[in-house]
């Protein structure tokens, strides 16, 4: 089968495409052959070095695919030969034709739901819906301000917070059309964050009381400075730094306004396969009645996976990328 391998760290180039064998189920594993394979922020930031765990070479990239169960390991029963499936790969290696995955970690994709649409609501729709839900604990009428909104989670976490009851959607994007998927998707107020007066406009919008929760993936200068827009006793939750600057903050900072600066991490709920099943069953639910848009940006070939990297990390996509094997 064809599969993409790392040797070496460092810029898209270093995504190969290789012949390799096609892989086995261990017990409790699952073989899927792949028809949709999902690109996320993290790949490229695994591909630099810079995640929060160090990768060692060579690795395979990649660690959510969709796709057709074509072999059942030992002991697997909440799964069957021919199953449509959405699953995460905790080893990785989803830039494949094939890929083997515990089976806890897959979910039965319903039918009037395709491959694409359901890569779309796993990495980024469970993040952003247990970011609300478990992380935020978002309370009806609060004001939330989302930014990067119109990307892969932004996208999601502006529906998904409606849904949850806040009072106030804040989007903010770095053109006029993305901001215009987020005003499409349900957000109240849009904000261009590449102008310098970006936070007093998210005052502006709040009549100057800040906003209650703060939902941040861009780290750098854009998250320090949105402790200014936070109303006192509001929480940011940092999920991702894509920008690559700093996002060293002085605790001693957040004493005046009673701020709470938390962190958001998806890996560490693999452990909780009730928990995952539970918030899959709510996002299918959502999507099959049409409660939940899932927007597919870009779809590549797994050989030009590459350039998906590359406008992935120079802001040129917009929801969901997709390789194709």
């Amino acid at each position: 089968m064809k599969q993409i391998i790392v040797n070496e760290f460092g810029g898209p180039e270093k995504l190969i495409l290789h012949d390799v064998l096609v892989p086995s189920a261990g017990d409790g594993q699952i073989v899927i052959k792949v028809e949709a394979s999902g690109v996320n922020f993290a790949d490229g930031m695994q591909r630099q070095n810079k995640n929060v765990v160090p990768t060692s070479l060579p690795y395979l990239p990649g660690y959510e695919v969709a796709g057709i169960v074509t072999e059942l390991g030992k002991g697997v029963e909440n799964i069957s030969l021919g199953d449509r499936v959405v699953a995460l790969l905790p080893n990785s290696g989803g830039y494949a034709q094939y890929a083997v995955t515990p089976s806890y970690m897959a979910a039965v994709i319903p039918p009037n739901i395709s491959a694409q649409e359901s890569l779309a609501l796993q990495v980024q729709g469970i993040t952003a819906y247990l970011l609300l839900k478990d992380g935020a604990k978002l309370q009806s009428g609060q004001t939330v301000l989302i930014h990067a909104a119109a990307g892969g989670v932004g996208t999601l976490l502006v529906q998904i917070a409606k849904q949850m009851g806040a009072g106030k959607i804040i989007a903010t994007g770095s053109n006029v059309e993305k901001l215009a998927v987020a005003k499409s998707l349900g957000a109240d107020e849009l904000i261009n964050y590449t102008e310098s007066d970006w936070a007093q406009k998210v005052n502006d919008a709040t009549g100057g009381k800040g906003v209650d929760l703060i939902l941040d993936a861009t780290g750098g200068e854009i998250l320090r400075n949105s402790f200014s827009c936070l109303a006192p006793f509001g929480r940011l939750i940092s999920y991702g730094n894509a920008s690559g600057g700093s996002t060293s903050i002085e605790a001693f900072t957040l004493i005046n306004g009673n701020h709470i600066l938390q962190g958001f991490g998806l890996a560490n709920y693999f452990v909780k396969p009730d928990l995952m099943q539970e918030t899959y069953q709510y996002l299918f639910s959502q999507a099959a009645t049409g409660k939940l848009k899932v927007h597919i940006g870009q779809t590549f070939p797994l050989k030009d996976a590459a350039e998906a990297h590359r406008q992935m990390e120079n802001r040129k996509t917009t929801g969901k990328i997709v390789l194709i094997p």
